[in-house]
């Protein structure tokens, strides 16, 4: 019997996973063991991969010990990478569990970075994990013992050794495996990310005897389906808010639809509603291929169904405010699962030439539209449609102090600005006394457009002719 793992305390007594027992014994008398139970060991780590989903949508498992956070376009939400990994770290201490965290452009550099540095956070700068990884050991690099043995029976014990090394020899010699994982963790080549996904809360399959090519028998098949849930979702008192139907393919492709509503809903013919509108928008784009012999519909978001107050008006006036409530819930829900919930929105405009300030957003509210848009029609070609909830930091390469950007870095992308249109510049609120307000500095904002025609609206906070403004640029906003 030997050790399967030992936690900090026992290391300290030179207690390490393959140790006999009897040595561990040896070593420190008073040990406390439990049978080892992999399966155990790995279904707790699924559940804790799936409580990482509210960090990003997009989380797989790295078997024994290890998860894997995509955090792209996520790590403003956090208030920035360093915050965001204090915050996961934070919350593993809470579990009672030691957690070593890393962060870079690649998935195999992470993984090198938070098993082999001593830090208890690492943040690799953009471009930086050939310089990182050099001076580890190859067992950073996710390889097979075998090779990790052969490497070192050859006097190859760092990845500095491999980095610069020519490809065809290590091929000849090792295998592929050892190449792809050092181009993968350096960011030469690209990794497949398979993300998990939750069990729903409730579903329904319908495994089909012959499979079917026809989008009308799915739909035939979906209201059924639909019936099916509605009764669960009744049963229990409970109501939707997403729900996904899958379509598996008899070749093992599996087309996924969304369907979200503005309203919890248990109804069977709202349900198939919802799913009929997707599956018309995607009819020539699915490709049904030999046919599907598997559909699944289930239910992700669940809450209690909400309890109707009837009013005390006749019954006939009362059926028609009903209907007309449901009716408009019904026409808001197609919307929003047409062209994007997120694009249902009541814009309510303030007054303040401050961007964000400007501007108050209101999700299905029914109020009538301000008349204050009509005075600011004129400078709506300007300023984008879409702006961000709160501006994020850039850092940016301009030809001269104050003028346009001619490279920047957002989210750890670059962007290589082929035309740019501004400034217009927006002087503080001085009738305002508040802190906030005295300490926002002129902004001079630029229209800007990279190479892939991508166009953003952003911003220099401070003027470099001031000595008491220190300028900085930030991302306020995208043009459609």
């Amino acid at each position: 019997m030997r050790i399967y793992a030992a936690n900090q305390a026992a290391e300290e007594k030179g207690i390490t996973a393959g140790l006999p027992l009897a040595d561990a014994k040896a070593l420190f008398p008073e040990l406390r063991t439990e049978e080892a139970a992999p399966a155990r060991d790995l279904e707790g780590l699924k559940r804790l991969a799936l409580w990482c989903l509210r960090y990003s949508p997009l989380v797989t498992t790295h078997p024994p010990d290890g998860i894997a956070i995509d955090i792209t376009g996520c790590a403003h939400l956090f208030d920035g990478e360093d915050a965001m990994l204090r915050l996961i770290e934070h919350q593993m201490q809470v579990f009672d569990l030691s957690a070593q965290l890393a962060l870079s452009d690649t998935i195999g550099a992470s993984w090198a970075a938070a098993r082999f540095m001593k830090t208890s956070r690492t943040i690799l700068t953009e471009g930086a994990q050939r310089r990182a990884l050099a001076p580890l050991p190859v067992e950073a690099l996710r390889l097979p013992p075998d090779i990790v043995l052969r490497l070192k029976q050859v006097g190859i014990r760092q990845i500095s050794s491999l980095i610069d090394a020519p490809k065809p020899p290590l091929v000849t010699r090792f295998g592929a495996e050892l190449v792809t994982r050092l181009e993968q963790a350096i960011g030469q080549s690209a990794e497949i990310f398979n993300p998990i996904a939750p069990a729903p809360i409730y579903e329904v399959r319908r495994p089909l005897m012959e499979p079917i090519r026809h989008l009308e028998a799915v739909e035939l098949i979906l209201e059924d389906m639909a019936t099916n849930i509605s009764a669960q979702l009744l049963q229990d008192n409970a109501a939707a808010r997403r729900l996904d139907l899958f379509l598996f393919r008899v070749d093992g492709h599996v087309e996924r639809l969304e369907a979200r509503t503005s309203r919890l809903c248990n109804k069977a013919e709202h349900i198939t509603l919802l799913f009929k509108e997707r599956l018309s928008r995607l009819q020539e784009e699915i490709d049904i291929g030999f046919g599907y012999d598997l559909l699944l519909l289930g239910v992700y978001d669940v809450e209690p169904a909400e309890e109707k107050q009837l009013n005390w008006a006749p019954l006939k006036r009362e059926e028609e405010t009903s209907l007309s409530s449901e009716e408009i819930s019904r026409l808001l829900d197609r919307f929003g699962n047409r062209f994007g919930f997120d694009r249902i929105l009541h814009f309510q405009p303030f007054e303040s030439h401050i961007p964000e300030k400007a501007i108050q957003v209101e999700v299905f509210s029914n109020r009538n539209r301000s008349s204050q848009w009509a005075s600011q029609k004129e400078n709506s070609s300007a300023r984008p449609f879409l702006l961000l909830d709160r501006v994020e930091p850039i850092t940016v390469l301009a030809e001269v102090p104050d003028g346009p950007p001619i490279r920047f870095q957002w989210r750890r992308q670059q962007h290589e600005v082929i035309a740019a249109d501004g400034p217009e510049r927006i002087a503080p609120e001085w009738w305002q006394t508040t802190k906030v307000e005295q300490s926002f500095q002129t902004r001079d904002y630029y229209r800007v457009e990279d190479q892939q025609g991508r166009r953003f609206w952003l911003y220099r906070d401070g003027l470099y002719n001031r000595e008491q403004d220190h300028p900085r640029w930030f991302m306020q906003g995208l043009f459609p």
